[in-house]
Formats: C-alpha cells, structure tokens, sequence
C-alpha cells in the first residue's frame, strides 16, 4: 500500500495543474481521519479525506471532469452532487477516488460548501511529515460536529480535551456559525462526566 505522502503526491499534483489550467486559485487541506491522527489523536482511517476548493465556475464538476483526463487509467472516479446524496449531512459534492490496482487508499474530494470551511481552509499549515495543508483544529472539529456520527462525536471529544484556550474559542465561534453549538455544549458535559468518573475510580 502506498503512503499516505505518495496519495497525498497525487491529488496535489492535480490541484496545481487544475490551477494553472483554469487561471483560478486550488486549494487543498487534509481533513478527516489522517487529519485528526496528525492531530495527536489516536486512531485508525483508511480513506484519505481532503478539502478542495475553487473559483472555478462549477468547482465541482470542473475538477472531476479536469481528474478523469490528468490521472492515469488506474484510478477510477465518481462524483456525487451534494444535492443528490441525502446521506451526507455537510451536503458536499463529493469526488471519489479509487486505485482498481489497490496500491493507493481511497481518496475522497469534499468540495467546499461553507464559508467558514474556506475561511479554515485559507488558514491551513504545511505539515512536514507530509508536506501538505492541514485544515486547523478548531474547523476540523466544526466539520466533526456538522457531521454529527457517533464516531465522529468521539473524534470531536479527543480534539477537545487537547485544546488551548484560544483554539476552544474559535471552536465555539465556529460550532454556532455551523448550527451545532448545542452538539458542542453536549460533547463539553461527556467529557465532564467521563473526568468525574475517572476521578471517582482514582480515589
């Protein structure tokens, strides 16, 4: 299996040919599973899961379109309108990528739908294990908490109770902004009674 680096190698290769191409400006972060992991967060992920955005007319469509001539056969596409998948709860449109030879995980596409997802996705850092955007930790847990799964909700707890102060504040900013302020204030009070357990249990 191919690295997540080497995966990573691909669609950013993309995105700056895509950019050139069209004239318009490509952005990419890690999100999703690997993001959280390169967090500090322990877990496990298979898929590969990246934030896109463009001013391209189109943004989606444009670049799945521009995908299926730049990768090679290997990889195969799909693209979702977010309008057409009601099981999505961030209602992305979505670009699937899949390696019919296996060699490279899954990669998903998730374009950018919400402006405060480009507002994080303009602020996200290189990271040099990767050398690729991470999206920051504040608004990868408001993507956490817009997706609202249970295994999502205990990403989102883990994130949490790492947190500076200032990053809790922009948490909160965004959890209202996305309408899951509420969600936030519920996963605050699990991590409260799991410390007061865990504190029972010392004594």
């Amino acid at each position: 299996m191919k690295s997540i680096s080497d995966t990573l190698n691909v669609i950013r290769s993309a995105a700056a040919e895509f950019e050139q191409e069209t004239h318009k400006e490509a952005l990419l972060a890690l999100i999703g599973g690997y993001a959280v992991i390169f967090h500090g967060v322990e877990r496990t992920t298979l898929d590969i899961d990246v934030c896109f955005y463009s001013e391209e007319k189109s943004p989606g469509a444009s670049f799945y379109s521009f995908l299926k001539k730049f990768l090679l056969p290997r990889f195969k596409l799909r693209f979702l309108e977010a309008s057409k998948d009601l099981s999505d709860p961030l209602k992305h449109d979505l670009i699937i990528i899949d390696d019919v030879k296996r060699e490279y995980p899954r990669i998903d596409v998730l374009l950018v739908r919400y402006k405060w997802e480009l507002e994080g996705l303009r602020q996200a850092k290189f990271i040099d294990k990767l050398s690729f955007p991470i999206m920051p930790l504040p608004y990868l847990l408001a993507m956490k908490l817009k997706a609202g799964g249970r295994k999502d909700e205990l990403d989102a707890i883990e994130i949490l109770k790492g947190m500076s102060a200032k990053e809790m504040k922009k948490t909160r900013e965004l959890a209202k902004k996305a309408g899951r302020d509420k969600k936030l204030k519920a996963l605050l009070k699990e991590i409260e009674r799991q410390e007061e357990v865990g504190y029972a249990n010392e004594r």
